[in-house]
């Protein structure tokens, strides 16, 4: 299903929640207040009542008018303090997965996002298989990789919170801006806009592909039982070390 499809499709179950809403707090109001049912009154003698059907009175109202706001609302777009549990950068980026514009960036991030932990993983594994636990030299790798990773990682959600600005819907219309009656200059920019974020997006995952391909190298290396650690492997750190730093641009 695209974006714009999920849209559409959160939209018909807000404007049944909308109706529901509306009708629940309807209907408690004449169970409340009719002389059929309870019969509430302000001016009712006892005071016990009266403070009651203010008090409901006064709840109603705030549902109302606090309830279709938050239905009514427009979704706040992602940002990088709401990726913070785990497999919500992963569902951020699913989420545009079916777009008919950008589903295949979206998909190949996805893709990656999955491979960054394990190429780190396999890193550290390959060090920490090597070097003596607590050495220099482990704690310098390590420090490393463990940089590298939690940078790309960073990224991931830097990715994400530029996914979701997409809209297939408006993609749609922009590439029809010629025919409409909105400004021509002003879509244009528009779709520069979508055109600079793709791009954005396609820099950032190579320069992630780049960190996470120097990442298997040196777990190869390292791995290597008739290869000792070296300059080839010290190289292959400070490459890392590099792309890391070139990575933090995209964050």
């Amino acid at each position: 299903m695209s974006k714009g499809e999920n849209k559409r499709e959160g939209t018909m179950k807000n404007i049944w929640k909308l109706l529901l809403l509306n009708l629940s707090l309807a209907a408690a109001a004449i169970l409340c207040f009719s002389k059929g049912f309870l019969a509430l009154s302000p001016a009712d003698p006892s005071i016990l009542k009266a403070g009651l059907s203010i008090l409901i009175g006064l709840g109603l109202g705030s549902g109302l008018v606090y309830g279709n706001y938050r239905l009514l609302k427009e979704p706040d777009k992602v940002t990088k303090e709401q990726l913070l549990r785990p497999g919500q950068v992963e569902a951020a980026l699913k989420e545009n997965s079916g777009s008919r514009y950008f589903g295949e960036l979206a998909r190949t991030a996805l893709n990656q996002y999955r491979r960054i932990e394990g190429s780190t993983a396999r890193a550290l594994q390959a060090v920490r298989g090597k070097f003596q636990p607590g050495s220099m030299s482990e704690s310098r790798y390590a420090a490393v990789i463990e940089a590298a990773g939690s940078t790309a990682l960073e990224n991931m959600k830097s990715i994400a919170v530029r996914m979701s600005i997409f809209d297939d819907d408006e993609y749609r219309r922009l590439q029809s801006y010629r025919h409409d009656n909105i400004p021509d200059d002003i879509q244009q920019q528009q779709l520069a806009l979508y055109k600079s974020n793709a791009d954005y997006i396609r820099q950032s995952v190579a320069a992630n592909e780049a960190l996470i391909l120097k990442l298997d190298t040196l777990s190869l290396e390292i791995s290597n039982s008739g290869a000792a650690t070296g300059e080839d492997t010290d190289a292959l750190l400070g490459e890392i070390t590099q792309l890391t730093d070139e990575l933090k641009y995209y964050r």
